[in-house]
């Protein structure tokens, strides 16, 4: 009975054995090359960004933005900040605000002015912008976008993370290695995808937006791995929190 389950065992060994040199065999050269080149690619994990706004301003100054403090944060906006002292004296001040939740990590500066935390130093200016506040934008914010918050989008708000709390970026627990299309492969043809993706608190990717795309079905090849790869989380005072990531997939023919 033994001499009968190791024959079995050893017939089935070399079924497989043949099975794996066929399907090896079967892939062309070239498509091989394709193959290991895809795995290729290198991740980009961001720190957790909470909080997704911004703004802008200015007063159509010839001069850029000064650098100075940013104004204390508000649900609401009544007055915008200025980098340039009024010659008015109203019966009522009100004191200047930013569109942004209250308990966000703003940049530091110690100046008594208010300004662009990463403006220029010199004269007070509220810089090239429109409809108030201090910048290159719009709508009585501070910085280059439109609204009344602070940071690198529009809206109002801040782009930036908690104030409370320590904070870290997710990590790579498990990969899944991309493929070339069969377009991008017989055109030769290589690049880099950038996308992002918001990590849960599951640990899985969610919510996938092409930032750098390369057509020939690659982004679509990119996002298809990265859909399947695992994280440990960003944690936020020992508890999982969602959070953004950049993930770089490059393509490259050896």
């Amino acid at each position: 009975m033994r001499a009968r389950l190791l024959s079995l065992a050893i017939h089935l060994g070399v079924v497989a054995l043949l099975s794996i040199l066929s399907i090896h065999s079967a892939i062309a050269p070239g498509t091989r090359d394709a193959l290991r080149a895809a795995a290729s690619h290198v991740t980009h994990l961001v720190e957790p960004l909470l909080y997704h706004g911004g703004g802008g301003g200015g007063e159509q100054s010839l001069l850029a933005a000064s650098r100075g403090r940013l104004a204390k944060p508000a649900p609401r906006q009544f007055t915008p900040p200025s980098a340039v002292a009024r010659e008015s004296k109203p019966l009522l001040v009100i004191e200047p605000t930013l569109v942004m939740p209250p308990d966000v990590q703003l940049p530091m500066v110690n100046l008594a002015q208010f300004g662009d935390p990463v403006g220029v130093n010199g004269p007070p200016s509220n810089g090239r912008g429109t409809r108030g506040g201090i910048g290159d934008g719009s709508e009585g914010g501070v910085g280059n976008h439109t609204g009344p918050g602070y940071g690198q989008n529009d809206g109002g708000g801040v782009t930036g993370s908690s104030a409370t709390g320590r904070l870290s970026a997710p990590v790579v627990l498990y990969k899944v290695d991309p493929e070339f299309s069969e377009e991008a492969r017989k055109a030769k043809y290589q690049g880099t995808v950038v996308l992002t993706i918001e990590v849960g608190e599951d640990g899985r990717p969610h919510r996938f937006h092409i930032l750098q795309g390369l057509g020939l079905g690659l982004d679509e090849k990119a996002v298809e791995a990265v859909s399947h790869w695992k994280f440990r989380p960003a944690m936020r005072n020992g508890r999982p929190v969602p959070a953004p990531a950049t993930i770089e997939v490059n393509f490259r023919l050896l």
